[in-house]
């Protein structure tokens, strides 16, 4: 895949306030996997033979993801008592024994190279450095006790461990020494964190399920909304309130700017304009329609939409016939609730679509709300496919939830009737559709899109660019960030803030910096903090609106 170099960031202006410093320092560790085979005649390494940790049926069985972020889980729940021995599955050596959050766990190296993890433990029984055999006692089971075992990072069903394996021997079983180093156990230490993040959740349901076994119906919805809750509950405290708040203002006002007094011109040359909308549009309504795209110097005939489905919406306009070649159809707002990871394929295809249609031309896309992380996810899929960035020029996405939505978070609180009503928010709110599917609840903040999206970041040749409004209500300006590219904040507030963004002359404007490759409009210092703290406080109403929700039927 051929990668352009990034346009050149020119600094036009400078933000009124400079008297702000951050010093922020990474500390990277990088380690490296090194095998080999054994060598020409000598005695073929003996099997490693694993056995399962506990004598105990499995309550919840290896799930691989459906996408690689997805829910699922990734080792091997046990239904037993509290304080059960469990036992190192083969011989190896004790890379960590500690805690991390609030569960202890282990973690052993094997001489194939795989780790195995033994996690919510509620007691251990060894030391980082001790080696084990076989059958040792290395801790005593928690509720929700998990057996995981990885090959560096990836996750493999443990079952398939528990018997003899002919191993391929390492020097060193990616990069780990032994005796293991302080840098393996913080990678370690790391690893077992994401573990902890990613089968939290499902830990939280097995408890539970196992806590009232035979069915109380309140269970299913606590276990249900509870991750949500936790989310909600800890955006809430003042620190948590003010630091964001702090590290929104920072942000925003050191990032570089131009000055009002710039004056833009339309890019010469052709450029086609592909138009993404978000949840509850249709083919024949969307707020991106409202992009003033005279104003940016397209023309009509290299201006598509893409359809929720795939290919684009059916125009009455002509297109350039290339354009007018791609397969078109209708879409209405309840095909925008599908799963936003194929609706990223769908608009991957389009943008390669459209790119063979128009050689040579760049291909600009400008998504508003969902649509920003459907565009995410195409921009991911076309990383991966060979030459597929090479036609994007500018990629703007407009009040898009890169960090989730409040809202949707109140809807996975919703979850099974458990809030008791939610109508009210869609009437004052203007959201057509059942906030209860699969495409909404992929935009609350705990879940596993956003986190994917947040892991995986933006690819480094693509040129995008954030709008946000200060006081839209549906997604909050400090949710419309992505890491290092601070959004544009435009001076509009209200119920209707949300859609009437994308054809606000001043989102115009910022789209028209971007097509010159110049930074975002320079704001007042009192326009600065008014775009950390008003997004703040509608974020912690809309939590604490969800929250005060948050009682049975």
């Amino acid at each position: 895949m051929s990668l352009r170099p990034a346009r050149p960031s020119v600094r036009v202006g400078r933000p009124p306030l400079r008297g702000v410093a951050l010093i922020a320092a990474a500390l990277v560790t990088v380690t490296a996997a090194v095998t080999t085979a054994p060598p020409v005649g000598a005695e073929p390494p003996a099997p490693v033979v694993h056995s399962p940790p506990v004598d105990a049926p499995v309550a919840d069985p290896f799930r691989p993801p459906v996408t690689e972020y997805g829910p699922g889980n990734r080792g091997l729940a046990y239904d037993l008592a509290p304080a059960t021995p469990v036992r190192a599955t083969a011989d190896g050596s004790v890379v960590f024994a500690g805690t991390v959050g609030a569960s202890q766990h282990v973690t052993v190296l094997h001489a194939d190279g795989l780790r195995t993890s033994y996690s919510f433990l509620s007691a251990i029984g060894v030391r980082r450095g001790d080696q084990v055999r076989r059958g040792d006692v290395v801790g005593e089971a928690g509720r929700g006790f998990h057996l995981g075992a990885r090959d560096g990072e990836h996750y493999l069903d443990p079952e398939s461990l528990f018997g003899a394996r002919v191993i391929e021997v390492r020097l060193v079983p990616h990069g780990e020494p032994l005796p293991p180093t302080d840098a393996g156990v913080l990678a370690e230490r790391a690893s077992l964190r994401d573990l902890v993040r990613k089968e939290g959740p499902g830990l939280l349901r097995r408890t539970v399920s196992a806590i009232v076994r035979h069915g109380a119906p309140i269970a299913g919805k606590v276990a249900g909304a509870a991750e949500a809750a936790w989310h909600s509950w800890r955006a809430l405290a003042p620190s948590q309130i003010t630091r964001g708040i702090a590290e929104s203002l920072v942000r925003h006002l050191l990032q570089d700017c131009t000055e009002s007094s710039v004056v833009l011109e339309p890019p010469a040359g052709e450029r086609v304009a592909l138009l993404v909308a978000g949840l509850g549009s249709s083919s024949e309504h969307g707020a991106i329609d409202d992009v003033d795209l005279d104003a940016l110097g397209y023309e009509p005939s290299d201006v598509v939409r893409y359809r929720y489905g795939g290919g684009r919406t059916a125009t009455e306009g002509d297109l350039h016939p290339g354009l007018a070649a791609l397969p078109a159809g209708t879409y209405g707002p309840e095909d925008t609730l599908g799963d936003v990871y194929e609706r990223g394929r769908e608009l991957a295809t389009l943008v390669e679509q459209a790119a063979a249609a128009r050689p040579g031309v760049p291909i600009d896309v400008y998504a508003h709300s969902m649509g920003g992380l459907v565009t995410r996810v195409a921009l991911l899929e076309l990383a991966g496919r060979p030459g597929g960035l090479d036609a994007l020029g500018q990629v703007v996405t407009i009040g898009s939830p890169h960090s989730g939505a409040d809202l949707a978070t109140a809807a996975v609180l919703s979850e099974k009737g458990f809030v008791q009503d939610v109508a009210h928010i869609r009437a004052i709110f203007d959201i057509p559709v059942d906030p209860y599917r699969t495409g909404v609840r992929q935009l609350a903040e705990t879940s596993d899109l956003i986190e994917h999206l947040h892991a995986e970041g933006v690819p480094e040749a693509v040129e995008l660019r954030t709008v946000a409004a200060r006081g839209d209500l549906i997604v909050t300006a400090d949710k419309a960030d992505i890491p290092g590219r601070p959004a544009a904040i435009i001076d509009l507030s209200g119920p209707r803030a949300h859609s009437g963004l994308p054809g606000d002359a001043a989102t115009t404007r910022e789209l028209q910096l971007g097509l010159a490759g110049l930074p975002p409009a320079c704001q007042r210092v009192i326009d600065a903090i008014a775009d950390a703290v008003v997004p703040a406080v509608i974020s912690g109403i809309t939590d604490a609106v969800g929250l005060a929700m948050l009682v049975p039927n």
